[in-house]
């Protein structure tokens, strides 16, 4: 996606669409072709201007976060892959220090789940021209809180004409009925924390046992960070904190890890 046009003027938002909603249809607007990619720099003023926004949520904040965007004429999938997590990191640290409440960050989050939402809607694969890339069922442990990085990589994904299906919490019946009447050519799911990881196992067990045989199960999330050889605490076929080079691995995408890089 290429980056946002300089020229493009300020408009006061429509009265029935404001915040973060206003900011998303912005940002979609100021879109021009979305197979231009350019170099990310992390710009200070923009992550500061963002966390913000989130954390404030009024509309001279969100205001002021889409002039730094038109300012630094950022991509949108920078937007959606460096500067969104990177806000959200500050913000988990600001809380760990004690600079920011629980409330505060769990608002600041939520914002930045729904802004990602908003502006991801240009990705759906089928809306995609770059189509035909396999199917992928993206799977967020049952009571796992970290909902917005598995929202970046089903992104990045989608981006790639890779179609996602995403569940929350599944049963092993819902999995075992998907799974019978669907084809996927990977199965992805994301661990926050080191506590999931025998639940995880036992969905890898359990989806390993189904016949005929599942697609390749990949792990990813946070707990890359935390544990060491995930992919054999859980028996999971591989496990990868980099959304491309997970593609490659199943033969989605060859081209996914050196696409990522230049986004």
């Amino acid at each position: 996606m290429q980056d946002f046009l300089s020229h493009e003027q300020s408009r006061p938002p429509p009265r029935n669409l404001t915040g973060v909603n206003y900011f998303a249809s912005q940002v979609v607007s100021l879109l021009v072709d979305r197979n231009s990619r350019g170099s990310v720099e992390l710009r200070e003023p923009l992550v500061q201007a963002m966390i913000t926004a989130s954390v404030s949520g009024s509309d001279h904040a969100f205001e002021q976060l889409l002039a730094e965007v038109r300012r630094t004429r950022i991509s949108l999938p920078a937007l959606a892959d460096v500067y969104i997590p990177e806000a959200a990191r500050r913000m988990g640290e600001a809380w760990l220090a004690d600079k920011m409440s629980w409330l505060e960050v769990s608002i600041g989050a939520g914002r930045l789940q729904s802004l990602l939402r908003e502006i991801g809607n240009a990705w759906f694969a089928d809306q995609s021209g770059d189509t035909g890339h396999g199917t992928i069922l993206l799977i967020l442990p049952e009571q796992e809180q970290h909902t917005l990085g598995p929202m970046v990589a089903m992104g990045q994904m989608r981006r790639f004409g890779v179609s996602v299906c995403l569940r929350i919490g599944p049963s092993q019946d819902e999995l075992r009925r998907l799974l019978e009447t669907r084809n996927f050519d990977g199965i992805m799911i994301s661990i926050g924390t080191e506590g999931k990881l025998s639940l995880v196992s036992n969905f890898v067990t359990f989806l390993k046992s189904m016949r005929p045989p599942s697609p390749p199960i990949l792990i990813g999330g946070a707990v890359m960070s935390t544990v060491e050889d995930v992919a054999s605490c859980t028996g999971a076929d591989h496990a990868f904190s980099d959304v491309g080079a997970a593609l490659e691995a199943i033969g989605l995408k060859p081209d996914a890890l050196r696409t990522l890089k230049r986004a």
